[in-house]
């Protein structure tokens, strides 16, 4: 049978289109980045987009092309922007690895990628040194350095990043080829087990990109032109694409370097008018907590979009009570980098305020071209209630069906839904609200806890900094909740007084059995508590030596 087909053009959606178009169209608009030194730097998108090009004949020259890879353990900053351009212009993948991440999990990580070339940021040199002896495919160290600034190694022979450029001119043509080819390779945070590589094509990114770009998923500022700065890390989901979709729209890109402490970040705030940051919940209550005991202001702070841990009714009215601050919550994970909005949908816009707040403090609604369903043990679908709780699947058009170098298929369930290892529930207008990591659940005496719901109320205390809930062995019910809980500094808060707060909040059987306080929680790379150390490390609390 003949189908009509459209007679539109077809291009592919390729990276390169994007950075072409910031430089054609947006070409003075600027990207700001502070460098290792503090100092910071300034280029047009014009000018990133002649370094992006002196660089991929760099990279020609050492006989990168399509189909290539190159790793980088590296900050956000205009450099390591420029590889994420350069690299995959050219049809060469970027594998951007974790430098939180131990060095045997770093050295799985970066032999997994495969990459000949290894770029990266000078701090983590003595990283690379430690991990260098046992790499399997790296040939050459570059530092994304300037001739000056550059380290010195007695194990390795160092190249210099600016000298490559430097050496190169500006004028490159960049390929057109399939735009399924890899773009970018990120690996999961490694809580469980080593970590898992995930590869994203150039459709994926693009896609990506215009999703977050539109109004339904990018809180947009009222006061103030519209400056992005993401404190989420490249080497993890790409910063979420915030970097490409500044080029996208065109709007000013402020970079923070390797520096994300509260003070450099409110002064990047100030300094540089920065309207819209992305984070995760811990940097912001830290940021919240500075502003409040230094009196340094947040302005002109317009808007967050946050991932990575929810946020609480208390932290969501303090912002936009005292802050003037909107707030979009999403869901993402590795394997999808986001697959939920948190803007709300005109419907609940128009809620009192504690009903609205209540829909802020979900997860959110799917994106355009995702689809989210929640199934039994068995894999029978279950209702979209609001009550019901399953294990999440979803499907879209960017998310994994495979890891890197494993089978095919190995990211999904037998009928193609990909496996998260959440448990939720979804509501009849699509607000999905994670339960708890499956793995994270407490059961005790046959019944199920909510890690989530007692971290969520624990963190409402203003006394509270961070907290984890983790299951502890338990003589009798097998399993007890106990909080492991950073206090706000100069806090006196004691352990009854935590669970007094929590009590009239939560069913009695959900009352944390004990309070363990701590001056800082073991996080992944992404900022995520790494609940199986704390469980390993206080086993014994309820039941041995501990107790």
């Amino acid at each position: 049978m003949d189908v009509l087909k459209g007679l539109s053009m077809d291009m592919p959606l390729l990276l390169s289109v994007i950075n072409e178009h910031g430089a054609a169209s947006n070409g003075r608009c600027e990207v700001v980045s502070r460098e290792f030194s503090g100092e910071v730097v300034r280029f047009t998108f014009r000018q990133m987009n002649a370094r992006t090009k002196q660089l991929a004949n760099a990279l020609k020259k050492r006989g990168l092309g399509l189909g290539s890879r190159a790793t980088t353990i590296a900050w956000n900053t205009h450099r390591h922007m420029e590889l994420f351009y350069g690299l995959t212009g050219m049809g060469a993948a970027i594998h951007t690895a974790n430098p939180r991440l131990a060095n045997d999990q770093l050295t799985f990580v970066v032999n997994s990628g495969k990459g000949e070339i290894l770029f990266f940021d000078q701090d983590i040199l003595p990283q690379v040194e430690a991990i260098a002896p046992d790499l399997k495919h790296v040939k050459t160290f570059v530092v994304l350095e300037r001739r000056e600034t550059m380290p010195a190694s007695a194990s390795l022979t160092l190249e210099c990043y600016e000298d490559w450029l430097s050496a190169e001119t500006t004028a490159f043509e960049w390929p057109e080829f399939d735009e399924r080819t890899a773009a970018t390779i990120c690996f999961t945070s490694g809580t469980t087990g080593l970590p898992k590589g995930v590869v994203y094509s150039h459709r994926n990114a693009f896609l990506q990109t215009m999703t977050l770009c539109s109004l339904a998923w990018m809180p947009v500022p009222e006061r103030n032109p519209l400056v992005l700065m993401p404190l989420a890390p490249m080497f993890h989901s790409s910063a979420w694409n915030v970097p490409f979709g500044a080029f996208y729209i065109g709007r000013k890109l402020v970079l923070p370097g390797r520096d994300l402490s509260s003070r450099a970040i409110q002064e990047m705030i100030a300094s540089e008018r920065v309207t819209n940051v992305a984070l995760v919940p811990s940097i912001l209550a830290n940021l919240i907590e500075y502003s409040e005991q230094t009196g340094k202001s947040l302005e002109p702070l317009e808007a967050l979009i946050s991932a990575g841990g929810g946020l609480s009714p208390a932290l969501i009215s303090k912002l936009q009570d005292q802050y003037n601050m909107k707030t979009g919550h999403n869901w993402g994970m590795t394997e999808c980098m986001f697959g939920t909005t948190g803007i709300l949908s005109a419907p609940q816009l128009d809620l009192p305020k504690e009903e609205r707040i209540a829909y802020q403090c979900t997860d959110g609604r799917q994106t355009p071209g995702f689809v989210f369903k929640i199934v039994d043990d068995d894999g029978n679908p279950l209702p979209h209630d609001g009550e019901t709780r399953g294990h999440l699947r979803f499907r879209g058009l960017w998310a994994t069906r495979s890891y890197l170098d494993m089978e095919v298929g190995s990211a999904v369930d037998r009928d193609g839904w990909l496996i998260t290892g959440d448990i939720a529930t979804i509501d009849p207008d699509g607000y999905m609200c994670l339960v708890d990591r499956a793995k994270d659940l407490i059961k005790s005496g046959g019944e199920w806890i909510s890690s989530i719901d007692l971290e969520k109320i624990a963190a409402s205390h203003p006394d509270v900094s961070m907290a984890a809930a983790i299951s502890v062995p338990h003589p009798k019910w097998q399993e007890r909740p106990v909080m492991v809980v950073v206090k706000v500094p100069g806090s006196k808060l004691t352990e009854q007084e935590l669970l007094d707060y929590m009590k009239p909040k939560m069913a009695k059987w959900w009352v944390p059995d004990g309070v363990i306080f701590v001056d800082s929680m073991p996080l992944t790379g992404s900022n995520k508590v790494r609940k199986n150390e704390l469980r390993e490390e206080y086993r014994d609390f309820l039941t041995g030596s501990q107790a």
